[in-house]
């Protein structure tokens, strides 16, 4: 546990400015970021490959519209994502699931039951928010699920998607690598004294899990082929080689 507060520290000191900054993400013609949401918003990430576009996850109220919005940005309509990858299910992270639900959607195996509400989510608040108002899921079938259960690596044409396994934000959660860009969704927060912190507590299922999930993460991660880290709601910091080394057990 020492080494894990060790390695969310040197993130925190380490990385640079974590203002909400997902301008560095967008391309003209290439890449472009929605936001939906209220003051915390959550960030859909669109990119054109050789092979259509990919999205990674779907944001949350409002998320459709502004999800439509960028698709124009790249040319492009919701019929030609091919494939969205969801870092996990919490109801922020999903909202745009019936405008791109043509597409296959990719997301860690544990996952799949959360994102149908078969299974529960076990953080307090998500729990409380569904007992308010239910979240807008898929139902079995609805959607073209391709589960993983391992890091896995995704080819589009020249480009590359690796996937990750991070689970202890949810039973599934997952991060994703594309671009120079590590998305880890919700799996690190961003906090208040400028950093990267672990998962929440509250919205969280496992919050020790979390830790030691992003804790080892680190180690398999390909070797020089990260230049940012980015959290599902937008705050992005510049990764640096020195991260690697100072966190390794």
């Amino acid at each position: 546990m020492r080494m894990q507060w060790r390695s969310f520290f040197i993130i925190a000191v380490t990385l640079t400015s974590c203002a909400r900054s997902e301008r560095p993400l967008v391309t003209p013609m290439a890449a472009a970021v929605a936001l939906s949401g209220g003051p915390s918003k959550s960030m859909v990430y669109l990119a054109r490959t050789s092979g259509g576009v990919i999205a990674i996850d779907l944001g949350w109220w409002g998320s459709a519209d502004a999800v439509a919005r960028q698709l124009g940005a790249l040319n492009a309509t919701p019929g030609d994502v091919t494939n969205v990858f969801l870092t996990h299910s919490h109801r922020d992270h999903i909202g745009a699931w019936r405008l791109l639900r043509g597409s296959k959607f990719h997301l860690a195996e544990k996952e799949v039951p959360r994102l149908y509400g078969n299974t529960a989510h076990g953080g307090v608040i998500p729990r409380a928010a569904e007992a308010v108002n239910s979240s807008d899921l898929p139902r079995t079938g609805d959607l073209r699920v391709l589960a993983f259960s391992t890091d896995t690596a995704f080819a589009f044409g020249d480009d590359t998607l690796h996937a990750f396994l991070v689970p202890g934000h949810t039973a599934g959660s997952a991060a994703y690598l594309f671009r120079g860009v590590l998305f880890v969704g919700d799996a690190a927060g961003f906090t208040r004294w400028g950093g990267f912190g672990p998962a929440r507590h509250g919205y969280s299922d496992d919050t020790g899990q979390a830790a030691a999930s992003l804790t080892a993460l680190w180690a398999r991660l390909p070797r020089g082929a990260v230049r940012q880290v980015c959290t599902a709601h937008a705050h992005c910091r510049e990764y640096s080689a020195r991260l690697l080394a100072d966190i390794q057990p």
